[in-house]
Order: C-alpha cells, then structure tokens, then sequence
C-alpha cells in the first residue's frame, strides 16, 4: 500500500458492493450521476498486472455497477475506462475502472473510455446487437417489469449471471421455458451456486419432460413439486442471492415457459434486497416455507413415470395460459451419418465387437453415437469423454433421441451409477477404485468421444475393465496418436472415415480459405510441459504489439463476412483486444 493511494485507504464498508478482490464506490469527482469506480483490493499498476481472476472480477464488478446504476439512474448508454497512469491525490498508480452511465444529450464523443451505447430503449431488448450483453443487459429501471417490449428473461439471465444460489417457485413448468435459461443455471451450479425449483401438478399443466431436462442438469439442483390435490397452485416467484449480500426477487405472473417469460404480456414486480421494507425477506421466507409444506416431495425419475402416466398425452383439463408444446422431433440422420450407421451395422453382423469411426468436426459425432446406441439391444451405455462441457452437451444430445431414458452424470461433483445412458468424466471413472464399482459386463455399447486421447494409461484402463457388446471410438484428429496405435483399442478396426472435404462436398460443412501467417517466433525457446507449450511462456512470445499489428493487418487485407481469430490462452486474447483498440480496428 502506499500512503499517496487514496483507493488503499478507503472505507470499504462505505462501498456500494465488494467481493475477495475488488469493490466500487461513488466517484468522488463524478463526469455525471452515478459514476462508478471498480477498485481492485491488491495494490497494482494496471490492467495487465492482474490475475486473471482479477480481471474477472472486474468484469463481473461492472455488470454488478451497470445493475445498480439502472435501478436509480435512466442511462442510455455506459462509458467504460481503465485508468492510465495516476488519480488525483496519487503518485503511485492503483488499478480502478470507471464505469460512467451516459444520458441523452451528452457530448457526442465524450474523452476517454470505450462507448457502450443503449439505442431506443423502448425497443433495445427486441434490437440489441450480440455480444453487447456484458455491458447492457436489460434497460429498464422500473422496478415492475411488464413483458412484451421488456420481457422477464434477460433480468432473469442476468440475475443468474451474477448469483450465488438461486430460488423459483412457479406453478407450471414447459420444456421451451427450461430451454431459454439452461445454460445460465448450469454456469450457476459450475460456480458452486445452488439451485432450488418448486413447482406443481395443478391441472397436470407441467410437462413431465421439462421435469426431466432440469433433472438432466444434475449438480446442486433441488426439483421439488406441491402435489396440489384438491389445492389450486399459482405461484410465480425468481429469488436470486449475490455473494455480496445483495439480491433480486421478481414476483408476478410469469411461469417457467416461452410465452411468459419471453413472449406475451406479463407482470412482474422487482424486489430489491437492499431496499428498506420487507418485500425480499418476506418473499424468501414464503419460498422457504413451500419448499418443506407437507405437500411438497422431491422429484424423481419414479414421480416423473407416475406422474406422466396419471397425465397422460394432453392435459385431462387446459389452464388459460399454457399453449399446449407438441414435442420436438428428433431429427433424422444426414446422408453421411446414414452411410456411417450402415458401416457400423455391418460391422456388428461380421462379429466385430469394437470400431473406429473419424468424421471431421461438425459431422455430428455425439448424434451418430445416439443414433447408433439407440437400438433396444443396449439398454445400459456408456458415454466417456475428458471433459464436463462435453459430456453436458452429449447429454442433450442423447436427450433428444431416447426422450424417456434415465440419463445420468459420472463426475468428480456427481455420480449416478444406476442410469440407463451414463455420461462419465474420463478423470473420475478412469481411477481404479471406480471401475472396480461397475461388474465388466455392466454396459452393452461404451463410446469413446475424442479417441485420440485413448491411448493414455487411464481410456486403456476403462478400456481393458469392460466388455460391452460393442465399443465405438470417436475422433475427428485420428493422426494425433501422441505415439499410441489407437486401432489397435479398437480391434484394427476402422469402420468408417469421412474428413473435412467429402463434408464440405456433401454440403454438411461450410467451404472456408484458409492463410498461413509468417512467424517469426523461436519457439524452441519456449518450454513444453504435459505434451504442450508452457500457456504463461507462450503468451509472452506471442502477444506482443509487433505480432497484433500483423494479425490486424492480415485481418484487413483477407477478413470475409465472418473471420475466426485464434489466441493461444485468455491474457492473449486481451492483450489483443487491446492492442487493436489502441489503433482504433
């Protein structure tokens, strides 16, 4: 700390919000009302001398700001600057960020910054551009939010974003209703955030599915459900808690489907934590109360199959506000997997009991497994991948194909053993204390996904443990062999191969021209550590002003309509993103 930083003496306890490594305070000498400083709590210089996780706090510090400023300012717009060199008072820079709300009426082009406009705002939710989220987000400030032009999800997204655990309780559930917040809970629950839904079976208005595509997300998730009986059901409330003390709840009409939280005309009022009455608490404290009522009882794959058989195919009486959802259809194999279906077939009939199938990224490896696995034949198989984001989306996948199967995650956070398609982190089920828990007959059909990686101790391990009637390996880089034969996991057997080219011929794949870049980097000078460049060491030979003022060059000279740029770690894409901004790209 240094006694000539202000930012290292003030009173955090007067900030507007704080967390482990940053907190905000009014600016002092504000440009206009609601000007915002995110100060981080480590004494550094600038941007570049954060951590990483610094920098996202930060990042997070400002969309927490932009949330706060809204609720008390009309702001059209956001100025956002990172200070160079030092504040009045100091000698000694302290990293901070303004985060300056705009109004209609200010000067055009104001100093300093990066402008971060919001156009109509009657209209800004229908029009916003993407990937302006971070630091727009819903505009409104009333505190009743009222649909159509300014519907319930985006102030529902963005109060997952930011949560640390999360409440709903909603009369009825949809499938189209789970699909449009998914991924923000399972980024939740990634986090450590916790998840809590009750929900009813009022008139049978919930879809057994919705239930099941909540319960496919595992992690810390509780599903419950108010078996109404004679009761009527209606409540509709979303409690969100920040790590910072604060939080949101939203109370009103909106159930957890397209209509009402996207598409029609509902209300629903904002309760602010923060604020004076009793609203939030109260509002948490009927949560808590339903979700241990008599009548409430978690939800199980058991309930769903009684509760679906009880319900039938349509619901024995309508609700006004459900729109009845006809399910989605799978879809059907594209004329490469058609091909690739028949190989493996074939190769089954000639009493092969393993194969290799190569198609190029975008072919639909996981779908081709789906497909295939499908048959009543395998009724336990097994999905093996190394990392969670691939088994989440194989999840879905298979979701789509067998609807009614009992899908389930084996991870280092969850294990459901018993499931009829099991989804495991090569990591965790590949240690020998877990194998040892499943009989080797266990699975009728194993997949491999990334093959490649096969022939590490840990995919031999798996792969000598169990002997499934059929075990498909799947690859798009089958030349990345690390100095393993991966046929020879397979039985020698590569049962079908389509690459990059025969996809774009068929139309699956789009063409593309690709450019090699002159480098004039000595990488034999940068250390390689578990089959890989050092990230720390290779960022610091590649992201370097001479290197981004070639890569925007090339970008001028050869960008298309869409134009993919690569950096080889987060710090690199920054210092990029920066660098390019200093020359006005």
């Amino acid at each position: 700390m240094s006694e000539t930083c202000p930012f290292c003496h003030v009173d955090e306890s007067q900030a507007v919000f704080r967390d482990d490594l940053v907190f905000a305070i009014w600016d002092r000498y504000p440009v206009s009302d609601g000007h915002l400083l995110v100060i981080t709590k480590r004494h550094f210089a600038d941007w570049f001398e954060a951590t990483e996780d610094e920098q996202r706090a930060v990042l997070r510090a400002l969309e927490r700001g932009r949330q706060i400023i809204l609720e008390r300012y009309a702001a059209d717009g956001f100025n956002v600057g990172v200070n160079i060199g030092t504040a009045a008072g100091q000698t000694i820079p302290h990293l901070h960020v303004h985060l300056i709300p705009r109004f209609a009426g200010d000067v055009p082009d104001p100093t300093g910054g990066v402008r971060f406009v919001i156009p109509n705002r009657a209209n800004y939710l229908k029009s916003r551009p993407s990937g302006m989220d971070l630091l727009q987000g819903p505009s409104s400030q009333s505190l009743l939010v009222r649909g159509a032009d300014d519907p319930l999800l985006p102030h529902v997204r963005a109060c997952l974003d930011r949560a640390a655990s999360a409440d709903f309780a909603v009369a009825f559930i949809l499938k189209s209703g789970v699909a449009l917040v998914r991924e923000h809970l399972r980024d939740l629950m990634n986090k450590g955030g916790r998840v809590r839904i009750v929900t009813g079976d009022y008139l049978d208005a919930t879809d057994p599915d919705a239930l099941i595509d909540l319960m496919d997300l595992g992690g810390n998730l509780q599903l419950r459900v108010f078996e109404a009986g004679g009761t009527s059901f209606h409540p509709k409330a979303y409690i969100f808690y920040d790590s910072d003390g604060e939080g949101t709840a939203f109370v009103g009409s909106s159930n957890l489907t397209w209509p009402a939280l996207q598409g029609g005309v509902e209300w629903n009022y904002r309760v602010l934590r923060a604020d004076a009455d009793r609203g939030f608490a109260e509002v948490a404290a009927a949560f808590e109360d339903l979700f241990v009522h008599p009548k409430t009882r978690p939800v199980d794959i058991d309930w769903i199959d009684a509760y679906r058989e009880r319900r039938g195919s349509v619901p024995p009486q309508r609700v006004v506000e459900v729109i009845e959802e006809s399910p989605e259809p799978p879809p059907a194999p594209h004329f490469i997997q058609q091909e690739a279906l028949a190989a493996l077939k074939a190769t089954r009939e000639a009493g092969n009991e393993a194969g290799l199938v190569v198609l190029a990224t975008g072919l639909g490896k996981t779908w081709l497994a789906a497909f295939d696995s499908a048959s009543e034949e395998f009724r336990q198989v097994l999905f093996v991948a190394h990392r969670e984001e691939i088994l989440a989306q194989a999840m879905q996948t298979f979701r789509r194909i067998r609807p009614r199967a009992r899908l389930g995650l084996y991870t280092g956070k969850e294990k459901s053993p018993d499931a009829h398609v099991l989804f495991a982190s090569i990591q965790t089920l590949g240690r020998t204390h877990h194998l040892g828990q499943f009989a080797r007959e266990q699975f009728d059909y194993i997949v491999v996904d990334e093959f490649h990686h096969a022939a590490a101790r840990t995919y031999r391990r798996l792969i000598e443990h169990f002997t499934p009637r059929f075990l498909l390996g799947l690859t798009a880089t089958p030349e990345r062999m690390d100095g393993g034969d991966l046929l020879a996991l397979c039985q020698e057997n590569l049962v079908f191969r389509r690459d990059l080219v025969a996809g774009i011929e068929a139309g699956l794949l789009c063409p593309f021209r690709y450019f090699g870049v002159p480098d004039d980097v000595d990488y034999s000078n940068i250390p390689w550590r578990s089959n890989r460049f050092d990230e720390e060491e290779l960022t610091k030979a590649v992201a370097t002003t001479r290197r981004a003022q070639d890569a925007l060059e090339q970008f001028r000279q050869r960008a298309g309509s869409r134009t993919l740029g690569f950096c080889c770690s987060q710090r690199h894409w920054i210092v990029q993103i920066h660098r390019c901004l200093d020359r006005r790209c």
